[in-house]
């Protein structure tokens, strides 16, 4: 139990960085940064919540070029360059991302005809289970 409760120490230790920057406008702008790019390794977690090699490696490429002045832009661009769209948490709307972005209105559009569809044939169904039980009535008689 204590073997484990130090691993979890150690686990928790080796995610703290200390990053020095110039300014806080530059240590602001790396916090934004890396929230925002994902890690190719996780796919789920950004590279500011990720404990992977790739994640610290690419935190560390975001410090530099922050050191080294570049914008926000250039920062996601070099990502993107790298790793694809998928790096980017909000991809861009091109030739490639379309179905990212249109798909889920497809489905939606699809879904509410079937759902509508599925409404009108039961009640269709319903008439005419009331007409068949009319005419039951009848021939009972």
């Amino acid at each position: 139990m204590i073997l484990l409760m130090s691993y979890s120490q150690l686990v928790s230790a080796e995610s703290i960085e200390a990053n020095e920057f110039s300014n806080n406008v530059q240590e602001t702008r790396y916090r934004a940064l890396i929230d925002e790019i994902r890690c190719p390794v996780c796919q789920g977690q950004s590279i500011g919540g990720s404990n992977a090699g790739l994640a610290k490696d690419l935190r560390q490429q975001v410090r530099s070029m922050i050191i080294k002045d570049n914008s926000n832009d250039e920062i996601r661009q070099f990502m993107v360059d790298r790793y694809g769209d998928f790096v980017v948490f909000k991809p861009p709307v091109n030739k490639n991302t379309y179905l990212l972005w249109l798909g889920p209105f497809v489905f939606l559009g699809l879904g509410l005809f079937f759902f509508i569809r599925s409404l009108s044939n039961k009640k269709q169904s319903t008439q005419t289970k009331m007409v068949n039980t009319d005419k039951a009535k009848e021939l009972l008689k």
